[in-house]
């Protein structure tokens, strides 16, 4: 059922209804839509209620599907309807017809009269793609259709390609060769810029070729689209893409089309990978370490552990591909779970940017960037070159303050404090999205207040303004909406000399030819972080920031600015040497036993009253009492922001050397939840926020 309810509920129907069907089914007093998900007997059948309607002539998924969707909610400490509803688009829950569309259209009828009508008859004498169609000429393809000349036609499931692809490099030959036709997880770890696309696209047509279907994730589709471009191009009429940004009809529509084995490749985010895949023969997972592969909200599941999952029972490939290993990743290597294959070179005569650090100490800076950038920027656009300039803070500043008497202003609804935004001028909290005024006085003191600190608003208004006339553009999510990076993006492929400003939106595998130069303004944000999982994300963000640099025929160099030159971490960065850096922080989980070394969970409870929260989640630590022999119970405590859009936040921490142990914990009666309280079970938490 998809609706709110702990477990599934029993049904009649005159006929036998195949599981991964929808149904329409009376709920109360109303009616709802559900999923058959198995059959049993009942002892008094006419008792049951009748299912109204059964919404699909043939089920939408499979037995393996529904097992899959079962194991995830159980794993992941939720209903098996919560995962249900993760994995339909919003019109498939709805109810909606699926509808498929005809993707492809072969010719019926005589030789036509008419050049354009001649091109489509050569065109479609075999399956001609829709997209094809459109391409030669769609208003006339449109009126031959109507008039029967062209009739639908069903698109081959083959491996033909409209490109060949690049010389492979023998890394990248060896590690296709290895991978293909394997049954077990794949890191690809390599360097950025060393054609980890230009494997996963071999690896798609050899799994094409065996009538398979391909699953490619991504963290973001509008941050990665060159490789969404090139799979579009290499494999015409064959991609499907999934993702938030879709219109509701699409969404279903595609959805529909890769779970009836319509489409042979399907590229989305994370919530992609539970769309039903008849055929699936090849998961790719890009940039596995992107902490967005974390659902935030329940059910909290994780895309590339649960891709791990589905290859095991398939019996797969999954392909993790990454220049910066997550360390769960490189410890599952290490334990011999998953195999490894290395691009250690760059595509081409590309070669590893010359990198600097910068000791901001006892300097000037101009708006947080130091004399020795402004000069190294400077001097790239003079060559005709592009820079980028990196910092991963979003608005004007962080800070509004009255020097003389200390006022700031906080948010009503969140233990933080706004930031300024100079476009449009208000004060806004990125955690609830309150939003405010800016004012231009004091409101304690009527004195004139003053901007601490840099967004990257403010370093785009001050590079427009020392490095005019060269245009600077501004990349981060409030430019971003509606496509907007992906076009903002675009313009910087003219080659022309610009300045990029951004945040961690710029560092995911952008292929920017004429880009030499990156900055990185202020690299200690993360540096003493009381996240245990600050160096690694600091690490992994850096270096693909890095990576950006120099990546065809001309030389690239970064910089970075730094207040603590002396920190362990710099010597390896500066060397690209991310492996030696995770040994170091993997040496620091062994000895604290934090992930991947221990095992966590996380229960999370908020209400409106702060005491309320704490109290419950105090109960279900007294009920798991008897197993803090294995399990250590870290709390209640208030959550590091206790107050939050209006609600006090609190937790409980669980760790365990053994996952049998953390289960057999969590396998507790815990006492019901008080009434407007929430509370969700996190599994293998990403943040502890």
């Amino acid at each position: 059922m998809l609706a709110p309810l702990p477990e599934p509920l029993d049904y009649r129907h005159h006929e036998r209804v195949a599981a991964g069907t929808r149904v329409r089914v009376p709920l109360g007093n109303r009616h709802a839509i559900g999923v058959v998900v198995g059959h049993a007997p009942h002892p008094d059948m006419d008792a049951l209620k009748a299912i109204d309607a059964v919404l699909d002539a043939l089920p939408l998924a499979d037995a393996r599907w529904l097992d899959l969707i079962r194991w995830a909610a159980q794993y992941y400490g939720c209903r098996t309807e919560a995962m249900l509803r993760t994995a339909l688009p919003n019109w498939g829950r709805s109810g909606r017809e699926l509808q498929l569309p005809v993707l492809a259209y072969r010719w019926n009828g005589d030789y036509p009269r008419g050049e354009q009508r001649q091109k489509l008859f050569d065109a479609s004498q075999t399956a001609c793609p829709v997209e094809q169609l459109k391409a030669i000429n769609w208003p006339i393809a449109r009126t031959l259709i109507k008039n029967g000349n062209l009739e639908p036609a069903e698109l081959p499931q083959d491996d033909t390609v409209a490109e060949v692809g690049p010389t492979l490099m023998p890394e990248q030959a060896d590690a296709i060769a290895r991978i293909d036709g394997s049954n077990t997880p794949w890191l690809l770890e390599g360097i950025t810029g060393s054609g980890k696309t230009e494997v996963y696209l071999q690896l798609a047509k050899l799994a094409l070729s065996r009538h398979q279907q391909v699953l490619v994730l991504v963290p973001e589709i509008g941050l990665t689209p060159q490789l969404v471009n090139r799979f579009e191009a290499r494999f015409p009429g064959q991609v499907i893409h999934l993702h938030s940004a879709l219109a509701d009809g699409a969404r279903w529509s595609g959805w529909g089309q890769v779970a009836m084995g319509k489409r042979p490749i399907l590229i989305g985010t994370r919530s992609a990978l539970l769309t039903p895949m008849p055929r699936l023969g090849l998961i790719v997972v890009d940039e596995e370490h992107d902490p967005s592969y974390k659902q935030a909200e329940a059910p909290r599941y994780h895309a590339r552990d649960l891709a791990v999952v589905i290859g095991h029972r398939l019996k797969i490939p999954v392909v993790l591909g990454t220049a910066t290993p997550s360390l769960e990743t490189i410890a599952n290597l290490d334990r011999g779970r998953f195999q490894h294959a290395q691009l250690t070179r760059r595509a081409g005569v590309a070669k590893p940017p010359a990198t600097e650090l910068i000791d901001l100490r006892s300097l000037s800076l101009h708006d947080g960037l130091s004399d020795h950038a402004l000069t190294a920027v400077a001097d790239t656009l003079q060559r005709g070159e592009q820079v980028l300039i990196f910092l991963n803070r979003r608005g004007f500043a962080p800070v509004l303050l009255c020097h003389q008497c200390g006022w700031h202003p906080e948010c009503p609804a969140c233990d933080a404090k706004p930031t300024v935004h100079r476009e449009p001028r208000r004060l806004w909290c990125h955690h609830c999205d309150h939003q405010a005024p800016w004012p231009s006085r004091c409101p304690t003191c009527a004195q004139r207040l003053d901007v601490i600190g840099q967004g990257t608003q403010r370093l785009e208004e001050s590079l427009a303004h020392s490095m005019a006339p060269f245009p600077v553009t501004r990349i981060d999510r409030d430019t971003a909406g509606a496509g907007g990076a992906g076009k903002l993006l675009e313009q910087a492929r003219d080659n022309l000399p610009r300045v990029l400003v951004g945040t961690q939106m710029l560092a995911k595998g952008h292929d920017l030819p004429n880009l030499t130069l990156v900055v990185v303004v202020d690299a200690d944000q993360q540096l003493f972080s009381g996240d245990f999982r600050a160096i690694e994300s600091l690490s992994q963000t850096l270096i693909q920031v890095m990576g950006r640099a120099g990546r065809a025929e001309k030389p690239g160099r970064v910089l970075i600015q730094t207040h603590e030159p002396e920190h362990p971490a710099w010597p390896h960065l500066l060397a690209g040497n991310y492996r030696a850096l995770a040994t170091q922080e993997l040496e620091i989980r062994t000895r604290s036993g934090l992930p991947p070394y221990g095992h966590m969970a996380l229960w999370r409870a908020r209400n409106p009253d702060p005491g309320i929260a704490l109290a419950h989640l105090n109960a279900i630590a007294q009920a798991m009492a008897p197993h803090r022999h294995t399990v250590k119970l870290l709390g209640p405590s208030p959550a590091p922001m206790e107050r939050r859009a209006g609600q006090y936040h609190a937790q409980l921490l669980l760790l365990a050397a053994d996952r049998k142990s953390l289960r057999a914990a969590l396998a507790t009666p815990i006492p019901p939840a008080p009434s407007r309280l929430w509370r969700g079970l996190d599994m293998d938490p990403h943040d502890l926020f």
